[in-house]
């Protein structure tokens, strides 16, 4: 009786996995998570104001959100020219980074550990070697960054550039929180001017 039930299970899922697929589910399902991930620009700007004001991002930024799998909430910007992707992560409170540890030069130690902890894939970097440090100016907003070297372990003869910059803002809470911006590339193709377009063009509270 039990195994004739258990086959009745099995038959039933796959009538409705059948099923869901025949009437257009999983198209459906594709377009919900499609119009999360990529907002009009009026409804992401609306959305996510707990990170800033993004109404003056220039249109060669594809603004889209990331799902939360990894610990930490985050948004992301896409230059269309060259696709170069800067991310923003809510690290929720001010304990893992704030931005006093830009000024105090604790950043340094604490990159490795840092994008280990943010990162959401394989790739592991190494050899980390900082090569600036500077500040951007939202809006009169102060931001500081630093720009780091390191080549990635994963792949053989593979050597990038990132940008890490942070800045403290009020979350849906009201309470501060450390917002980190991490844009890496391949060291043949950086451009500084990317981050800072789009670093400069925000506002926040």
């Amino acid at each position: 009786m039990g195994c004739l039930k258990s086959l009745f299970k099995k038959i039933l899922f796959i009538v409705l996995v059948v099923a869901f697929f025949a009437l257009g589910g999983y198209a459906f399902v594709k377009e919900k998570i499609r119009n999360y991930q990529y907002p009009a620009k009026d409804v992401f700007v609306e959305s996510e104001m707990q990170y800033a004001d993004f109404s003056s991002v220039s249109a060669d930024y594809q603004l889209y959100r990331s799902f939360n799998l990894f610990g930490y909430k985050k948004i992301n910007a896409k230059y269309l020219p060259t696709n170069q992707k800067i991310t923003i992560f809510d690290l929720k409170d001010e304990d893992l980074i704030s931005v006093s540890d830009f000024h105090t030069g604790v950043i340094d130690e604490k990159i490795k550990s840092l994008l280990d902890k943010t990162k959401d894939s394989f790739i592991t970097y190494e050899n980390f070697k900082i090569v600036q440090k500077g500040k951007f100016y939202a809006h009169k907003k102060e931001i500081p960054y630093l720009v780091f070297k390191a080549s990635v372990k994963n792949v053989p003869f593979k050597d990038v550039i990132g940008t890490i910059g942070a800045y403290s803002n009020l979350n849906n809470k009201q309470k501060p929180s450390t917002k980190l911006i991490i844009s890496i590339v391949d060291d043949k193709a950086y451009n500084p001017t990317i981050v800072k377009n789009f670093v400069t063009s925000l506002r926040i509270k």
